[in-house]
C-alpha cells in the first residue's frame, strides 16, 4: 500500500523547519534501515516535507517505521502531520505536482522538485514499481496540466510574487538598490525576477563563497553575513530566503522613517526576519502577499482539478482490472479442474484410446469457456463488491479470502525493500 506522511504549508512553520532536509540528509534517510517500510521517496521544498512509502506489513507499522527515522520529528508532532494512504496519498501527490497545492497556484518549480525527489530515491535504490508508477503518472500529469490549462501561462512563483510586491510597493524597481539574503532556489528565483525588473542587487549569504555563485549569475557583488548591516544600509529593499530560523535581527536593519520605511519580503520557512517592533520597516511574508487571482485563474484551477480527478479514476480502474486478473485465473483453473475430473469419471472403465479421451476433454473445455465468457468479461470490469459476488457464485470466495492465491502484487499493494 502507498502511504504518505505530510508536513505541508498547513503545518506549523517551526515543524517544517525541523523537517527541512538537505540532499545529504535525504540520502542518509533513503539509505537507512526502516522496519516495516518498503519503497521510500522524500519530497522537500521551501514549504513542505512529504514522505511517500510502501508498507511491508501493516500501514501503521510502516508509518511508525518512517516516523522513527525522521530527524527532528517529535512524538508531540503527530497532531500536525497528515497521514494518507492508497488513492488519497496518490491524489495528494498529483495535486502537488500539478501546482494545485502550492501557496502560489500553478507555480512551475514544484514539478522539477518532484522529479528530482524521485530521481534521487531511484538512484539511491529506495524505489520500486509502486513509486515508479505513481511518480511517473504525477510528473506526466504535471506537464499535461501546465500545457493544457492556463496554469502553465501564469508563470508565477514565490520569487515572482515577491518581486511584483516590491515593484508595486516602491513604484518600480529600475535602478533601485536591493539585497537578496540567501543563495538557494527561492533566493535565486527572486533575484532573477528582481534583476529583470531593473534592480541593482547585492547577494548576502552565510559565507561569501555561498553567495558568489548566485552573484556571478547576476553580475552582482557577493557578501558574507557579517557584512549584512552595511549592505542593507545602502539599499532600499531586501528579500530574505534562508533556512534555519531568525537570521536578520533589528541590529542589522537600517534606520528609515515610518513615512518611507525600509521594505522587506521574507520568503523563509520559518520566518528569518525579526524587526523588533520597529515601525520604519515594512516587512511582509509570502502568506501576506496576494498571489494570482481572477476568473481566468479560477477556471484554470477547475480544469486542473478535473484532470487530476480523471487521472485518479484511471488509476483506480487500472488497479481494479489488475485485481481482477487473479480472480479470472482462479475461475478458469477451477473450470479446467472440474472438466478434467468429470471427464475422468465419465470414461472410467471405458477402453478409450488417448486421442479420444483428449477430444472429450477438449469438448468439455470449449463448453466451459463459452459458459465462462460472460463471468470473465464481468470480472474484468468489476468493482470489489461485484468481483466478490461473482467469485462467491462459483464457490471461489474462500480461496480469495484465505490467501491460497494472492496473485501478482499491484502498485498500491505492499512492496518490500
Amino acid at each position: 500500500m502507498i502511504l504518505a506522511l505530510v508536513a505541508d504549508r498547513t503545518a506549523p512553520a517551526e515543524l517544517r523547519s525541523r523537517l527541512a532536509y538537505d540532499e545529504l540528509a535525504q540520502r542518509s534517510l533513503l539509505d537507512a534501515d526502516r522496519p516495516g517500510v518498503g519503497e521510500l521517496a522524500i519530497l522537500c521544498t521551501c514549504h513542505r516535507t512529504e514522505v511517500y512509502f510502501t508498507s511491508v506489513g501493516t500501514g501503521s507499522e510502516a508509518v511508525h517505521g518512517v516516523a522513527g527515522i525522521l530527524p527532528g520529528l517529535l512524538p508531540t508532532d503527530v497532531a500536525d502531520l497528515q497521514v494518507m494512504e492508497g488513492l488519497e496519498a496518490v491524489e495528494h501527490l498529483f495535486r502537488v505536482t500539478s501546482g494545485l497545492d502550492s501557496r502560489v497556484v500553478g507555480e512551475p518549480q514544484v514539478l522539477g522538485q518532484v522529479r528530482r525527489a524521485y530521481v534521487l530515491a531511484r538512484d539511491m535504490g529506495s524505489t520500486g514499481p509502486a513509486l515508479a508508477n505513481i511518480f511517473g503518472r504525477a510528473i506526466r500529469l504535471g506537464r499535461q496540466v501546465r500545457n493544457g490549462t492556463a496554469l502553465g501561462r501564469i508563470g508565477q512563483s514565490t520569487g515572482s510574487i515577491a518581486a511584483d510586491h516590491l515593484r508595486q510597493r516602491l513604484g518600480g524597481l529600475a535602478g533601485r538598490a536591493g539585497v537578496v539574503v540567501g543563495a538557494g532556489e527561492a533566493a535565486t528565483d527572486a533575484a532573477e525576477r528582481l534583476a529583470k525588473l531593473g534592480a541593482r542587487l547585492s547577494v548576502v549569504s552565510r559565507t561569501k563563497a555561498s553567495a558568489a555563485k548566485l552573484a556571478e549569475q547576476l553580475d552582482a557583488p557577493a557578501y558574507a553575513l557579517r557584512d549584512l548591516a552595511a549592505v542593507l544600509d545602502k539599499s532600499e529593499f531586501a528579500v530574505v530566503a534562508v533556512s534555519g530560523g531568525v537570521l536578520v535581527r533589528p541590529r542589522h536593519l537600517p534606520v528609515r522613517s515610518a513615512g518611507e520605511p525600509f521594505v522587506m519580503v521574507d520568503l523563509s520557512v520559518p520566518r528569518a526576519v525579526d524587526v523588533g517592533g520597529r515601525t520604519d520597516v515594512d516587512l511582509r511574508s509570502l502568506e501576506e502577499i496576494r498571489g494570482p487571482e481572477g476568473p481566468d485563474i479560477a477556471a484554470a484551477v477547475t480544469a486542473a482539478d478535473l484532470m487530476v480527478a480523471a487521472e485518479v479514476a484511471r488509476l483506480a480502474q487500472w488497479l481494479e482490472s489488475r485485481e481482477s486478473g487473479p480472480a479470472i485465473r482462479r475461475l478458469r483453473e477451477r473450470a479446467g479442474s472440474l472438466v478434467t475430473d468429470e471427464v475422468a469419471r465419465a470414461v472410467s472403465g471405458l477402453d478409450l484410446p488417448e486421442p479420444a479421451r483428449a477430444r472429450i476433454e477438449a469438448l468439455g473445455m470449449r463448453i466451459a469457456n463459452k459458459l465462462l465468457h460472460g463471468p470473465t468479461t464481468a470480472l474484468r470490469d468489476a468493482d470489489d463488491a461485484t468481483r466478490t459476488a461473482i467469485m462467491r457464485m462459483f464457490g471461489l470466495d474462500e480461496a480469495s479470502r484465505d490467501g491460497r492465491d494472492v496473485g501478482t502484487p499491484t502498485p498500491l499493494m505492499n512492496s518490500s525493500r
